[in-house]
């Protein structure tokens, strides 16, 4: 009891209780890290066992609640409207910027879905993009990854329309989208997922759908509870000098 009366004597008690406040915020700062590292990982497991499932049609899939169908193995057969195509900008390959290519395609139960076809560098991509890029004709099927719409942000403008069109958007948002579509979109778009084989250079190159990696939330949640400690017997250690 003696000891830690000490802590507790004249103006030094203020003192006490500042560094205890502030010792129990960065121990609460390292639990928030440490919940969001738990959450990325449990959400990483169910990405990539949905991942796992066999590819379901469309039709089938669309049928889904919404809440199980990000991340679902997805196949569609129909043709491809190169006429719409869009840009989503601001993609990265192996370290270089660019652009993935979303078709719509035409599926034979007649609905349509964007098709993201893959990745395009930067500089590759001229006012001739759409054609130099075309997608293959014909009746195609497709097995991908299914994505759900995403959402806005009120932090990031979109590119601005041409001519009532807007060819390249930050977001997939699909009700956006639909607004400047001709055809009636369902509610997500499906990533084509690369095989291995070697792709034509006047193709995008299809990117694998991962999850979301473990980020840095772990190494947030050391820090913060690192400096709880330090803060602590860094403390103490002050106190029993000047004793």
């Amino acid at each position: 009891m003696q000891y830690f009366q000490q802590f507790w004597q004249g103006r030094r008690r203020y003192l006490t209780v500042v560094v205890v406040i502030g010792v129990i915020i960065l121990a609460r700062l390292g639990v928030w890290q440490l919940d969001r590292h738990l959450q990325r990982m449990t959400n990483n497991q169910l990405t990539t066992s949905r991942m796992q499932m066999t590819a379901l049609p469309l039709a089938q899939l669309v049928a889904l609640p919404a809440g199980e169908r990000d991340f679902r193995g997805v196949s569609a057969v129909g043709q491809y409207d190169p006429a719409h195509q869009i840009l989503w900008r601001n993609r990265s390959y192996f370290g270089r910027t660019g652009f993935q290519i979303l078709t719509p395609l035409q599926s034979d139960d007649g609905s349509v879905v964007l098709v993201n076809r893959g990745w395009v560098p930067y500089e590759s991509v001229t006012a001739e993009w759409s054609t130099q890029f075309a997608p293959p004709t014909g009746l195609q099927a497709v097995i991908g990854v299914w994505r759900e719409s995403q959402a806005a942000s009120a932090t990031v403008d979109e590119a601005p329309l041409e001519n009532g069109w807007r060819a390249k958007w930050f977001f997939i948002t699909i009700p956006a989208i639909q607004s400047q579509m001709p055809q009636t979109l369902v509610p997500g778009f499906i990533e084509v997922q690369p095989d291995g084989s070697a792709y034509d250079a006047n193709q995008p190159i299809p990117i694998a759908t991962t999850d979301m990696g473990m980020g840095s939330n772990l190494s947030y949640s050391i820090q913060w509870f690192g400096f709880a400690v330090i803060l602590a017997v860094g403390y103490i250690v002050v106190v029993q000098r000047m004793r």
